[in-house]
């Protein structure tokens, strides 16, 4: 089912339901996509399938200013427990590419930013060619926007490309095609349109007086001061006898 026409139909459901719905279809589409990124979690947490994996081979290995080695990742990556998200990283150790024989096939391991430094205290996990690591960096380096995988025990390897395999999540701002199908199972795509139906009711059914506009619009009670000023409230006894 594409997403035109789950958008269409809900801003047809939104504006029978509501006389004042007022969303665009811009707005309704990144519901969608938002909503089927978890709904596409949920289905991975629960099932462990590769149902949402998708492999890339002769992904470039660049180096940063600091010559550390990294790539790219080319989609937006699950964000699960312990870089699950990241299915494989491997390079053919005779070729230093992603082509090569299977038996020189080199795995890369996944492990935290805050750990790589005890790898190096221990002969048998000391990164290297044959025994790879990698980690993530997916907010900033040096104040840029990153999305990267860093790999460690490659430096003094002219590795020049990998192939990796992500468990992908969907980027609002990549899709192009509004007539592409939705990525879920025809039986997922119910539960996509309920939960968005789900949100937009809850916007419209929220209170008008908890919504913030940006402006004051709340009138002055100047009765309660003009009454205060004519009328001056009366000093407590104990006061007046130390006014005395």
């Amino acid at each position: 089912m594409t997403y035109r026409y789950v958008v269409y139909d809900l801003q047809k459901n939104f504006n029978a339901t509501f006389d004042d719905a007022d969303f665009t279809f811009n707005q309704i589409l990144y519901w969608v996509m938002v909503v089927a990124n978890r709904l596409r979690v949920q289905q991975t947490m629960a099932t462990n399938s590769d149902l949402f994996t998708s492999t890339f081979d002769d992904v470039p290995v660049l180096t940063d200013a600091k010559g550390r080695k990294y790539i790219d990742l080319p989609e937006q990556v699950m964000d699960l427990p312990n870089n699950a998200g990241i299915v494989y990283i491997t390079y053919n150790e005779d070729t230093c590419n992603c082509s090569g024989p299977a038996f020189a096939q080199v795995w890369f391991q996944g492990v935290n930013l805050g750990n790589v430094q005890h790898l190096y205290l221990d002969t048998y996990t000391t990164p290297s060619s044959t025994r790879p690591y990698f980690y993530r960096v997916g907010h900033k380096v040096d104040g840029s926007g990153v999305n990267r995988l860093y790999l460690l025990g490659i430096e003094c390897a002219p590795v020049k490309s990998v192939e990796i395999a992500i468990k992908c999540s969907l980027d609002p701002k990549k899709l192009c095609n509004i007539d592409e199908d939705i990525p879920l199972p025809d039986e997922m795509v119910q539960d996509l349109v309920m939960q968005v139906l789900q949100l937009g009711k809850f916007i419209m059914l929220m209170p008008k007086e908890v919504t913030n506009e940006g402006e004051d619009e709340a009138v002055l009670n100047t009765q309660m001061y003009s009454n205060r000023a004519v009328n001056p409230p009366q000093l407590q006894p104990l006061q007046q006898q130390q006014a005395e």
